[in-house]
């Protein structure tokens, strides 16, 4: 509403410019103004702004996590990746430390003048020691940082096997601005960082405050004793940020797939096309319903043709089955009829449970055509179909009776 008075009045001040004379400067405010609203437009990137209104359909997320494209956040993932190395340095760590040991007194006593009259071979095998033997240093805490980062991905996304992210794509490179602008998202990086700055610098401090007198009376200590203690402190520095990442990357998991469903909004037309793609063109749906309908309106009409009196034929394009009953109507009534292959039916059923069959073009043609299932013949056949029914022996006996 604000911007609204504002143009308004706007534009009452340049009509009276207008009145006043000033048309040059009147063109130059115009032209300001459509300038002001365009720089203004830029700034929308929100889904809704882009016309992205419509949530994003079940093939939409099948189609993204095929490519790769999940709801994921980076920080569940660090920080189990933090916590499963701090948890292996826990349990092996005495192991570590003494393979560390073993290492540094190993190649502390060598000696290294000798390494210049080895053959290629000799230098070969003795850096693999150093490589393996290296590894096996290393092998805990990247053995528990690998299957906490399993652990940490597969909570938020379950298991995923693509190699699409692999592929090379040309927009990868291309820059994404948008990244740059003060714009939600890297308002929310930026709030995040400085949370997570702030929260670990306090425990920091809290930590190392708590064991700086410790540290300063490490001059009188035994090596041994001193390592000790900065390890352990360093431990529990290392446990709090793990368990402090923890606990933000559980709300920015929420956000991230809160990002996620916006960027995979559609518009309007891009649902309404992934719905006919996926369930079918809705006329094609209707077309099948009303064939559906159609094929069970038949049945039901074919299982009452054993009850009909006669079928009354073309003799092969048209057949139309009449049942009369003189408590239930006051004229014969049509109970099936069909044309062609439909018509086949009902001369074949006719046939097998023995219902007469007359053939009368003209009136099999103008049954077909005038009256419909369920109806009464017009007055109009009653003398035609009435000598019909006058052949056939129920009725004779019937009227035999009667007189």
């Amino acid at each position: 509403m604000t911007g609204r008075r504002c143009q308004n009045s706007f534009a009452a001040e340049l009509e009276e410019l207008r009145q006043t004379g000033f048309e040059s400067f009147a063109i130059f405010a115009a032209t300001l103004e459509e300038s002001a609203l365009y720089v203004f437009d830029l700034q929308r990137f929100a889904a809704e702004d882009e016309g992205r209104t419509e949530d994003p359909t079940e093939r939409r997320q099948r189609e993204e996590r095929q490519k790769g494209n999940v709801p994921r956040s980076q920080d569940v993932a660090s920080s189990a990746v933090l916590l499963g190395a701090v948890a292996a340095l826990f349990l092996a760590g005495a192991y570590i430390l003494g393979a560390s040991i073993s290492v540094f007194r190993s190649y502390l006593d060598t000696d290294y003048a000798a390494l210049a009259t080895m053959s290629q071979e000799e230098i070969k095998q003795y850096a693999l020691g150093v490589f393996w033997r290296t590894a096996v240093i290393v092998a805990p805490v990247a053995l528990g940082s690998f299957i906490f980062g399993i652990i940490g991905n597969v909570s938020q996304f379950g298991l995923l096997f693509t190699a699409e992210p692999l592929a090379f794509k040309f927009e990868r490179i291309i820059p994404d601005f948008k990244r740059i602008l003060p714009v939600r998202r890297t308002l929310y990086n930026l709030a995040k960082i400085m949370v997570q700055v702030i929260l670990i610098s306090i425990a920091g401090y809290i930590i190392i405050v708590d064991d700086f007198i410790p540290m300063l009376r490490t001059a009188n200590m035994g090596l041994t004793q001193a390592l000790t203690l900065f390890a352990w402190s360093a431990f529990k520095l290392l446990v709090v940020t793990a368990l402090i990442l923890l606990a933000l990357a559980i709300p920015d998991y929420f956000y991230q797939r809160f990002e996620y469903m916006e960027n995979l909004k559609m518009t309007v037309s891009e649902a309404k096309r992934e719905r006919r793609d996926e369930e079918g063109d809705p006329m094609i749906r209707q077309r099948q319903r009303d064939r559906g309908y159609e094929l069970r309106r038949q049945r039901n009409m074919l299982k009452e043709v054993p009850r009909a009196d006669v079928v009354v034929t073309n003799p092969t394009h048209f057949a139309c089955a009449l049942r009369y009953d003189p408590n239930e109507a006051q004229a014969p009534m049509l109970i099936a009829k069909g044309q062609d292959h439909l018509a086949f039916v009902i001369r074949t059923i006719a046939r097998e449970n023995g219902v007469p069959i007359e053939e009368n073009p003209q009136l099999a043609r103008v049954l077909y055509r005038d009256v419909e299932i369920g109806q009464e013949i017009p007055d109009t056949l009653y003398r035609v179909v009435s000598m019909i029914f006058a052949r056939l022996s129920k009725f004779r006996g019937a009227a035999s009776v009667a007189r």
